[in-house]
This record gives structure tokens, sequence and C-alpha cells, in this order.
């Protein structure tokens, strides 16, 4: 068992993430969904379009297809025959006349212009059309946007709304997907219990659970919930010996080196883990490792904030790995900072903010207060993260600072 005088190893974020996501079984495994049940799944296969888009040239306005030397031969007035309407098959246009055509509709033979119906008056019976018209104008060419066979998504793709709108009118009814990771979630601890239970005297409520299912499922992942589970040898591992066909197993509370902190002990004993120290703050204690031929085990610390920043660290990135996904990091912004924050170097620290644009337009990070790791009142007003490098002593107000924001309300 591991005692508190036990050296581990630190690493920085960098090394961390690195030594996590090397070791990463990926999914092999390709499954085939409708459309309509594809939206946040990954890309297994490329997908190429199977029609041009647009699949004819047709008219961007209603108003009036023409052939411009027709046009200009008749002195811009011309006798109106026939109309092409969404739906029709190309129509002919009749030398020397104009046809009437609507939005979308297709180009007749012979035509090579539309001039908008706001441009144009009706004069004699016939149409009389501006001088100052372009050649081409106001349509929709054939394959301009993209051609029958070219390659839409790449392996890894996370499909959004706007892909499946994309992939429809390519004329994909069906993708090729990797299949849902089966993640096992479990919080450790004598102490937790679920809300509503009357609290006995040491006892707290347990929230890392929660989050850690929450962030699972809005990653794509089938989630099971596995409770909670004291700090006992025995319960541990019959635990983790019956999470051997999961592809993650994640667990907060345990991972530090204190006489009760058993989760590395039991995990030694029936999967390969390795068991650092990060240099970042919140969330100093990690330990990850493989589980059977398929799994990946996540012992997250059980002091929620560092459980919140180490799940988006480190499990996320994972998770994204495993469907093939290119490694990506959080998104970082320049802004300044609304005030001062000092502290002591040596880590890489998350302070939670509150992000706001100025009247300018600039975006503006206000560190908030109440940053310990046991903290959680702050996540109300919580909008964001400021980044503060290792070697960094804080920063001052006014200062250039890095922003992570981890939602779309900035206002």
């Amino acid at each position: 068992m591991p005692d508190n005088g036990e050296k581990l190893i630190m690493l920085s974020l960098e090394e961390a993430r690195a030594a996590i996501l090397g070791r990463i079984h990926i999914c092999g495994a390709v499954e085939e969904v409708p459309l309509r049940q594809a939206l946040g799944r990954f890309v297994a296969e490329q997908l190429c379009a199977r029609v041009d888009n647009p699949a004819f040239t047709n008219s961007a306005m209603d108003g009036y297809a023409l052939a411009v030397d027709d046009l200009v031969a008749a002195s811009f007035e011309l006798p109106l025959q026939g109309a092409s309407r969404c739906g029709d098959p190309p129509g002919v246009l009749v030398p020397g006349t104009t046809m009437r055509i609507f939005t979308g509709a297709p180009l007749p033979e012979g035509a090579d212009t539309v001039v908008m119906q706001e441009d144009i008056r009706l004069e004699r019976g016939k149409v009389v059309f501006p001088r100052s018209m372009q050649p081409g104008q106001n349509l929709r060419w054939r394959a301009e946007d993209f051609r029958s066979g070219d390659r839409l998504y790449v392996p890894g793709r996370r499909l959004t709304a706007y892909d499946l709108a994309l992939l429809s009118s390519a004329g994909v009814d069906r993708i090729p997907v990797f299949p849902k990771p089966r993640a096992y979630v479990v919080a450790t601890g004598d102490e937790l219990v679920a809300p509503g239970t009357p609290l006995k005297p040491g006892q707290i409520y347990e929230s890392n659970r929660l989050a850690t299912l929450l962030q699972l499922e809005a990653l794509g992942a089938e989630v099971n919930d596995g409770g909670t589970v004291s700090d006992d040898a025995a319960a541990l591992r019959a635990l983790l010996k019956a999470c051997a066909e999961y592809d993650f197993v994640i667990t907060s509370g345990g991972v530090s080196v204190g006489d009760h902190d058993l989760v590395r002990q039991v995990f030694s004993e029936i999967g390969n883990i390795d068991f650092w120290k990060a240099r970042i703050k919140p969330g100093k204690p990690l330990a990850f490792g493989r589980l059977g031929a398929r799994g990946h085990f996540f012992a997250l610390p059980g002091n929620p904030v560092s459980s919140l920043i180490t799940f988006k660290l480190f499990v996320e990135p994972a998770v994204l790995a495993w469907n093939h996904a290119a490694p990506r990091s959080m998104p970082e912004f320049a802004a300044t900072a609304g005030n001062e924050l000092k502290r002591h170097p040596g880590r890489t620290e998350f302070v939670r903010a509150r992000l706001h644009l100025d009247r300018t337009g600039h975006l503006i990070a206000t560190a908030l207060h109440g940053q310990g790791s046991h903290q959680l009142g702050t996540l109300r007003d919580t909008n964001g993260l400021i980044k503060i490098a290792e070697d960094s002593i804080g920063f001052e107000q006014g200062e250039a600072v890095i922003a992570i924001p981890l939602g779309l309300d900035l206002l």
C-alpha cells in the first residue's frame, strides 16, 4: 500500500496529456446509422458526395431568363414566352424571347443570364430590360458548391446538425460511424451519500459522479452509473473486475497516497496503471491505466473542481482520440484581466472566471472569488477559465491574460 512518503512522478500538463493519448486504444469497430440518428456521432469512413450541388444550373432570383446575344440584338426588349418553375425539367428557350423563371428553377437550354424581376418593366407586351445588366448574372452554376465524388468528411469528424444537412443535400442517407464508447462511472468514499438523504455527521453529498456522467454523455458516450463505493479494497476489487467490457472506467476520489486512498492499490492487481502528480491546479493527483484489452481507466481527484478540470484536460481528449478525432486543446483567446490575482508559481493553473465582451468588443476575464478546489459556489458565475503559466506569479488588473471560454455566454 502506498504511504504518504511515496515519491510520485511529476509531469507537466503537456507531458501528462501526451502520456495518456499515447496509450489510447482507438476504436476499430464501425456501424451504420441513418442521418436522423447521426447527430453527435463520429464519422468512421470517408464520406463523399453522391450528386453535384447544385445538381443543375438554376436561377438565384425570381426573374427572367434570356440569352444576352438575343437581348442586345433586340435592343433590350424581348417578348415573353413560357416559364420555368421549381421541380420542372429544364425547358428550351425560344430564340429571341425571354422566359419567366423562379428562384431555384432550372435555367432553360439556350439561356445564359437571369435578370431579377424588380429590374424589368412591361411595355407593349414586351419585357424591357436594363442596359446595365451583366452576362451570367443571378445564376447558380451546376456543381459550383461540390461535385459528385468530392470528399466531404474524413474519419474522426463529429457530426453537427449543419453537417447532416450538407450530407442530406449530397444524397447521403446512411453514415458509417464508430459505436458509442461504453463508460462506467463511480465515486469512491465512505463519506459520500446521495442528495436527498439526511446527512449524518461527517457525511457530504456526492456531486462528482453526476458531472462526469453528464460530460461523458455530452461527448456521445453510452454511460452506466455505478453509484458510490466505500473505501474498501474488496468492494473496489469487485467493481473493477466487473468493468472489463467497458471502454472507459472513471472513478473520483481515492487517487492520492493516503491510507484510505485504495484505488491505485486495487487497480495494480488487475490492470496496468500509471500514477502521477501533474503540475496543474486544481487537480494535482492523477491516475491513468489500461483495463483488459479495451478498457481505459481514469482515477480523478475527489475535490469537486479538481474532478471537473481534470476531466476537461485529460478524459475529454482521450474520448475524442478513441473516436479517431484529431487531438485538440481547449480554445484559448487573448483577454484583458478584469481584476488582479496573485499566486505562487510552479503549476499551470486554471482559474474560474467570468468572461464578457465590453462595449468595444474586447474580451474581459474577471477571476472569481473562492478558487479552492472544494468550492463549487463560483460555478454559478463561471463561463470560462483563465490559464496561468507555471512560472507566473499572477496578473494585475488590465494585463493581458489567456482566457478559455466554456460556453457562448459572453454577454
